[in-house]
């Protein structure tokens, strides 16, 4: 082939040839694909956005599984917070009715206390009530056996006039005796 037929050549097929003498400097595949947009088939398409779904599809439920996850651990301390607080609870109730109960004895052994010093108080009120009443009825006695002296003979027997005699002075006694003479 001659020259000439070789720079012809150059310029039939100047668009898919890349040359030197181009002003400007020379070009490259890569410069030249800038320049022209560039199409994906669209498998590849369907296939990227298939996986950005899939991805968003994990991320999701990744989370919805975290949240699951940090409400029941939110839940189970709250839950053992509760059981801990009903725990403290019943220990202080305890401990309340036991104090209850020990005041409620105390009281019980005071009672009892007063109850057996009122039995002892009674039990020498009587006691003093007695004696007092055994004194009074010796001392009513021997004043009795000052106030009257049966005759001779009414000791060694039993007469009407002398059973008479007897009821008369031991009613002029009492009547003496009941107005503090005697």
């Amino acid at each position: 082939m001659n020259p000439e037929d070789q720079e012809g050549r150059k310029e039939a097929w100047s668009d898919t040839i890349v040359r030197d003498d181009a002003p400007g400097g020379p070009r490259d595949a890569t410069s030249r694909a800038s320049t022209r947009p560039v199409r994906m088939p669209l498998a590849i398409v369907v296939a990227l956005g298939l996986a950005c779904l899939g991805l968003l599809w994990i991320i999701a439920v990744t989370f919805v599984q975290w949240r699951a996850q940090a409400s029941a651990q939110e839940t189970l301390r709250l839950s053992e917070e509760a059981q801990r607080q009903a725990q403290i609870q019943a220990e202080q109730m305890q401990r309340e009715a036991m104090a209850r109960q020990a005041q409620l004895q105390l009281e019980q052994q005071r009672q009892d206390e007063l109850r057996v010093r009122a039995l002892t108080e009674q039990q020498r009120a009587a006691e003093a009530a007695q004696r007092a009443e055994a004194e009074a009825a010796e001392r009513k006695e021997q004043a009795w056996n000052r106030f009257y002296h049966p005759p001779p003979h009414c000791v060694t027997a039993a007469t009407m006039d002398c059973t008479n005699r007897f009821i008369r002075a031991r009613r002029a006694f009492e009547e003496k005796y009941a107005k503090g003479e005697q």
